[in-house]
């Protein structure tokens, strides 16, 4: 993450689970090594379209998360999943290293709020949408205008 900008961002209703909205975050990019999710987002199939498109997933997995039983989907060059889970198990001080990299993603939530308000003054739903989205655009516009400051005059 060199610039911190907001590459994409997907608007569901509030009954949709966030596990299901991975493979449509991912769909338009297609150069990254690695993929960095909190354990809301932790199934098969996500590490699956992951592995697919070239990254490795490091999302969080749950006290519970054993990597066996019903993870053990036959796939045809190895498990994604199983293999996320197992290299957690056998080095989980390095493995949490790289996933504490997503406090950079953390960090950008926390300075979009920051700067452009925490919370939507919209009431309809589409309009708040527009109003998330406005949000977005201004946010990335800082981040190009500091980028290009700094360029230039440091």
């Amino acid at each position: 993450m060199k610039t911190r900008a907001i590459i994409n961002f997907h608007f569901t209703r509030t009954n949709v689970h966030e596990v299901t909205q991975l493979e449509t975050l991912l769909n338009p990019l297609y150069d990254f090594n690695r993929v960095l999710a909190d354990s809301g987002y932790l199934s098969v199939n996500n590490c699956q379209v992951i592995v697919s498109k070239g990254g490795t997933p490091f999302i969080r997995p749950k006290k519970t998360t054993t990597g066996r039983g019903t993870y053990q989907k036959k796939i045809m060059y190895g498990n994604p999943f199983t293999d996320m889970v197992e290299r957690y198990r056998q080095d989980p001080k390095r493995w949490m290293q790289t996933y504490h990299q997503r406090s950079n993603i953390e960090a950008v939530f926390s300075s979009l709020k920051r700067r452009l308000g925490g919370f939507v003054t919209s009431i309809k739903r589409r309009n708040q949408q527009v109003e998330i989205a406005l949000k977005i655009i201004v946010y990335n516009l800082m981040i190009l205008v500091r980028k290009i400051v700094e360029e230039q005059y440091f």
